[in-house]
């Protein structure tokens, strides 16, 4: 894992989801439809940067499970990127609106799901405190 909150790990499921928040952005930046999953050129160069781009801050398992794709795919897009952004026609301008896209969503997106996680975490302590507090009553009573 790559992604960390302050003094706690975001878990792989809360990575996926978060990781899947950024995505509508991308597409809605290059004007596709995130539900395509056709192998058009510009549907696979969209995958690869995305692929590459989060493989940055996230494992090659969370990004290709977002993505709907298997982690060998997203490894592969890491080792073929240098080659992509010289030889791919088109591929060098995606990856670049991609990786501001994501540059700019994904801290926000890492907040908000910080947020989210603490919120869970307040929840359980809070349940845990009322516990307690019952078995000091009821003791108290005795």
């Amino acid at each position: 894992m790559k992604r960390k909150r302050e003094g706690s790990e975001i878990d792989h499921e809360d990575q996926v989801n978060l990781v899947g928040n950024i995505l509508p952005a991308i597409y809605e930046a290059l004007g596709e439809d995130q539900s395509d999953e056709s192998r058009k050129t510009r549907l696979a160069q969209i995958r690869a940067a995305i692929g590459t781009v989060l493989y940055r801050h996230y494992s090659a398992l969370v990004v290709a499970e977002a993505l709907g794709l298997h982690q060998d795919s997203i490894t592969q897009y890491k080792r073929k990127h240098p080659k992509n952004m010289l030889e791919w026609k088109g591929y060098d301008n995606i990856f670049l609106i991609v990786e501001c896209t994501i540059d700019s969503t994904i801290d926000i997106e890492t907040t908000k799901t910080n947020i989210e996680i603490l919120s869970r975490e307040i929840v359980k302590l809070e349940q845990i405190r009322q516990r307690l507090e019952k078995t000091i009553n009821k003791d108290t009573v005795l």
